[in-house]
């Protein structure tokens, strides 16, 4: 039972309008009274490596290779630091309204909520691997409509998992959801996807500038980017999510939120992009998926176009070097 134990027994605590029960927030349901039924084994465990899984399992073999043959440990401290911001799944899933299957595997719980076993290479994935791509295309050098190309990409990408999930019965978005299309908030991909991209500035900011043992430290940039982008960027509808404002008013916060996803790109690029005359490599949306699909000799071919068409040429043998040498 929620209660307001503020006193009422003034003229103000009376009058204010921002004044409410006190408890849950009004909008959010227990995580102990779940508004889905139980997933079936085949679906948790076909969605476990949809998630995530299936990727990481690619991926650390190409980041023990990068510390074998170049001696370069950021790719695998980039994916234990997406492991270390899966700790932020609990609080996240109750200020945005998920519920998951109560019968999945579970490895923590937090702010009321237990999270299962398929999220920590579910952040591997996304807050390490395709973390890493953004700070690969910013550390190169990327123009203002790459970092919303950046931005689209991790929202698909997202989209694509999470509307399985969803519909597999892994876990619910309950209550009001603006933008839901096929069960699954579009609000969600772009707040997701520009922790993705900041996650990838921070990077690219900071392993050139860190030396030695130092770039440990960005173990902690998918924690930091994570974070910071839901209550820099998120806080307009996660406010709105939680409170008594009518529905009409919570749409609007979420519209106003996609909006600064996109300001946020603006910042990001301000900081450390190329101006719009610079040369730069010419990636589209489709190039960069075809980058992280295609195999070794077709990328080599892609990246010499694009060198070609933005007008310069990288030596990213060159670039190993540095950075290991830093």
């Amino acid at each position: 039972m929620l209660t307001l134990s503020v006193k009422t027994d003034s003229w103000w605590n009376d009058n204010n309008p921002l004044l409410g029960e006190e408890g849950y927030p009004p909008n959010v349901i227990p995580s102990n009274k779940p508004t889905l039924d139980d997933a079936s084994a085949g679906a948790e465990i076909a969605f476990f490596f949809i998630a995530g899984a299936a990727a990481v399992i690619f991926a650390l073999p190409w980041a023990v290779r990068a510390v074998s043959k170049h001696r370069n440990w950021v790719p695998l401290i980039v994916l234990a630091g997406g492991l270390i911001c899966s700790l932020e799944e609990a609080m996240l899933d109750m200020l945005g309204h998920l519920h998951w299957a109560p019968n999945l595997q579970m490895v923590y719980t937090n702010f009321g909520v237990s999270v299962p076993a398929l999220i920590p290479l579910c952040y591997v994935a996304f807050l390490g691997m395709m973390s890493y791509f953004c700070y690969f295309v910013i550390r190169n050098g990327a123009k203002l409509q790459h970092y919303f190309m950046l931005l689209a990409m991790g929202g698909i990408l997202d989209a694509v998992m999470e509307t399985i999930g969803i519909n597999l019965g892994v876990y619910k978005y309950y209550g009001v959801q603006p933008f839901e299309f096929l069960n699954f908030p579009y609000w969600w991909a772009f707040i997701n996807s520009a922790s993705f991209v900041a996650v990838g500035a921070l990077l690219a900011y900071f392993v050139p500038r860190l030396t030695g043992w130092r770039k440990i430290a960005v173990i902690m940039a998918p924690s930091y980017g994570m974070a910071g982008t839901y209550f820099t960027v998120g806080w307009i509808h996660l406010i709105a999510h939680n409170s008594a404002l009518p529905e009409w008013a919570r749409w609007v916060a979420a519209a106003a939120m996609m909006v600064e996803a996109c300001f946020f790109m603006v910042i990001l690029h301000h900081l450390q992009g190329r101006k719009a005359d610079e040369p730069a490599l010419a990636w589209t949306l489709g190039r960069m998926f075809r980058y992280v699909l295609v195999p070794g000799k077709s990328r080599d071919a892609l990246w010499a176009q694009m060198e070609r068409e933005g007008g310069l040429v990288i030596d990213r043998d060159r670039q190993v070097r540095e950075l290991v040498a830093c």
